[in-house]
């Protein structure tokens, strides 16, 4: 979502998700639309977050995920 540079210079990937998009969904008796669904969020973000950690590896970057935990609840 965005970088932060530290005063002492390091830069820092941020990546803000809602925390149940960042496990795994459990998998139902019954697979519904719904489960479909989150399943293939939780995929698609794996697949980013894998390319934004090399992205930062080669660029001398960190990558760091925050949700609504960290933040806190308003």
């Amino acid at each position: 979502d965005f970088i932060v540079r530290t005063i002492k210079g390091d830069k820092i990937l941020i990546e803000i998700k809602p925390s149940r998009q960042c496990v795994k969904p459990k998998t139902p008796k019954k697979k519904t639309k719904s489960f479909m669904r989150e399943n293939f969020e939780y995929i698609k973000n794996q697949a980013k977050w894998n390319a934004a950690m090399a992205y930062c590896d080669d660029k001398g970057m960190k990558f760091k995920i925050i949700t609504e935990k960290e933040l806190g609840q308003y």
